[in-house]
């Protein structure tokens, strides 16, 4: 019995934030190796999860909607999970989500980095990190002037 994975819209046009990208590319191959199995959202929630009986008296799956938000490209899992998806899905980490193993080699822990593009004058920076207000707005103050001298 073949079982239909819900599909991701297409995109065409705009460029997506990296993250976003890695999420939908991560849905699909979810999707993938759901379809190759034959397993349903809640097939693979119950293998990770076990399942319970609700209110209802029903047999379910644990973690349905976990799993539901990962096909659809809405979410990402935390790496406890996606270790646990790997596993029971039987492939590695980086054959199911490729962009974040790729995202973990490059950066670590690293909560900011600054890059230098070959040939160029000026560095790429980027910033995740919690900053008191005062040394947010510093920063922004800094990059408007940066951006000025560009205009100029």
């Amino acid at each position: 019995m073949s079982r239909t994975v819900n599909q991701l819209p297409r995109l065409r046009g705009a460029q997506l934030p990296a993250e976003r990208v890695r999420d939908i590319d991560f849905a699909k191959t979810l999707q993938k190796l759901m379809a190759e199995r034959e397993w349903s959202q809640s097939d693979l929630a119950a293998k990770i999860w076990g399942r319970y009986t609700n209110s209802e008296d029903k047999n379910v799956a644990r973690g349905r909607d976990r799993i539901s938000v990962w096909v659809s490209g809405k979410s990402f899992p935390d790496k406890e999970n996606l270790e646990k998806l790997a596993r029971v899905l039987g492939v590695k980490i980086g054959d199911l989500a490729p962009r974040a193993e790729l995202k973990a080699a490059h950066h670590g822990a690293a909560d900011w980095s600054i890059t230098r593009p070959h040939g160029q004058e000026g560095v790429f920076v980027q910033i995740a990190q919690y900053l008191p207000a005062e040394i947010a707005h510093e920063i922004h103050g800094l990059l408007l002037k940066a951006e000025q001298k560009e205009v100029l």
